[in-house]
């Protein structure tokens, strides 16, 4: 048995989360290249958009085009995401997330160029080009970091998404200074493309690949409750998944098994082994109020605070900056908080924070208080959106195992997905829920455009962020059947 650190399993009995005496050297390299993989995207991502301003001034166009364009840059983003996890099947999430990256350098390079030429047409195919890159990366970074947390068999996925968001404060740093330098939009762009170019260099070799992927799947994954030996490759549960209750008696284990059986039935699609659209669709309302927050706060929080309560220009970013931070934070600290309580309790409570933070900027009567509301906002629901991808792993976990617990019932021996193709999958629909979620964002910033309707805005967005407490069970670890070992 190896060493575990303590987890709260999401039926209130604390669980045992196994991990490996020692992590193979090349997870460990895995891990670091993943990071600085979300780190590059967020990096990339904060200067297209925080450059705004610079597009209207060089292509002579207005706030209504550039919607347009961001709107264009959510739908191919969807559809690269859509895209990832065919490409993912055929090639391996980390082929597709350099090759998404380098694409991704490539669109950010044009869309400099282009625009210091002064070409609208180009302008708009080359952040689209960008879009799909940045789907198809956002996809696949996250197939990579659940493949990774399943090696290291714990939680980490929170952690690779700070990463991101660390990323994105550089890159808007990166764009105030090259304003204060004043370089040229596409020199300061070109820079920018080849910081992301070199980065895909030093992180490629490091990333899993699939076959690496399955292999330490089986070295490191974690026994299902009952059972004595390890889950074989392929149906590790995924990192953070307690695996039922240490310690439960027969009664409780048999309980275990039963709930274990009837929700990975539930969420494979008939036999095959892949998590179900429906098991997709709910985790992504789950997660959807932060990817709408965090547009609407990216859009209205200076306006809020000055144009409703009356806020200086100086304290209008900070209702941002005060978001941008607890979310970090939040994500930093939220695999441990995994560990300790489990995932659902986390989401349980990251959501609940998120509603009183929105209710809270809707109801301030001052900004100081409208600044706290939108630092609750980040700390609630900055873990959301990992632990979402995060219950995707363990979705397709349980789809595979009962898929291969029908074949074995009726003697049958079709040719099944591994858990990382399902997970791929899995991945690759949920991510489409994050432009959703954009384009809500983006939508709704026109509905509540007037300052006296954005306190609806954020009461609204609040009800919405119900929706994460009321579907937090839905996140929870993965729960495999004891005799899954035994079939290896």
């Amino acid at each position: 048995m190896t060493p575990a650190s303590r987890a709260g399993g999401d039926d209130g009995i604390a669980a045992l989360v196994p991990a490996p005496l020692a992590v193979p050297s090349s997870v460990r390299r895995a891990r670091r290249s993943a990071t600085a993989a979300y780190a590059a995207q967020g990096f990339g991502f904060a200067v297209m958009l925080t450059n705004v301003p610079t597009y209207e001034r060089y292509l002579g166009i207005g706030p209504d085009v550039i919607t347009l364009v961001i709107l264009g840059v959510c739908v191919c983003a969807a559809t690269g995401s859509a895209l990832s996890g065919w490409l993912a099947a055929r090639f391996g999430s980390a082929r597709v997330v350099t090759g998404g990256l380098l694409v991704a350098a490539a669109g950010i390079l044009a869309v400099g160029l282009s625009a210091g030429a002064g070409l609208l047409v180009t302008f708009f195919l080359a952040f689209g080009v960008y879009g799909l890159a940045l789907g198809s990366v956002d996809a696949s970074t996250s197939m990579q970091g659940i493949d990774v947390q399943r090696a290291y068999g714990r939680s980490l996925i929170a952690a690779f998404f700070a990463a991101n968001a660390a990323g994105g404060v550089v890159g808007s740093l990166a764009v105030s200074g090259a304003a204060a330098l004043g370089l040229a939009l596409p020199v300061s762009l070109a820079l920018v493309a080849g910081v992301v170019a070199v980065a895909v260099l030093v992180l490629r070799a490091g990333l899993l690949s699939r076959t690496a992927a399955v292999a330490v799947a089986g070295t490191s994954g974690a026994p299902p409750a009952g059972s004595g030996s390890p889950v074989p490759d392929g149906v590790a549960p995924a990192a953070g998944s307690a695996g039922g209750s240490a310690g439960a008696g027969p009664g409780e284990a048999g309980a275990g098994v039963a709930a274990a059986g009837a929700a990975a039935a539930a969420g494979a699609r008939g036999a095959t082994g892949m998590v179900g659209a429906g098991t997709v669709i709910v985790l992504g309302i789950a997660m959807l109020a932060f990817p709408v927050a965090d547009s609407a706060v990216s859009s209205w929080g200076a306006t809020f605070l000055q144009g409703v309560l009356g806020a200086s220009a100086v304290v209008g970013p900070l209702g941002f900056g005060a978001y941008q931070a607890t979310l970090i934070c939040s994500r930093l600290l939220g695999d441990r908080a995994v560990e300790r309580w489990g995932r659902v309790r986390v989401v349980a409570l990251g959501g609940t924070v998120g509603v009183v933070g929105l209710g809270l900027v809707a109801v301030s009567p001052v900004w100081p208080l409208a600044v706290l509301g939108f630092a609750a906002t980040g700390l609630g629901l900055g873990v959301v959106a990992p632990m979402a991808f995060s219950a995707a792993g363990d979705r397709a976990a349980e789809a595979v195992a009962a898929a291969g617990a029908t074949d074995g019932a009726a003697g049958m021996s079709t040719a099944l997905p591994t858990v990382e193709d399902a997970t791929d999958r899995a991945v690759a629909r949920l991510n489409v829920f994050t432009y959703v979620g954009a384009v809500l964002g983006g939508a709704m910033t026109g509905v509540f455009a007037t300052t006296d309707a954005l306190r609806a805005g954020f009461g609204v967005l609040a009800v919405l962020a119900l929706a994460t407490v009321l579907l937090a069970g839905r996140f929870r670890e993965a729960d495999l059947p004891p005799d899954v070992s035994e079939r290896a």
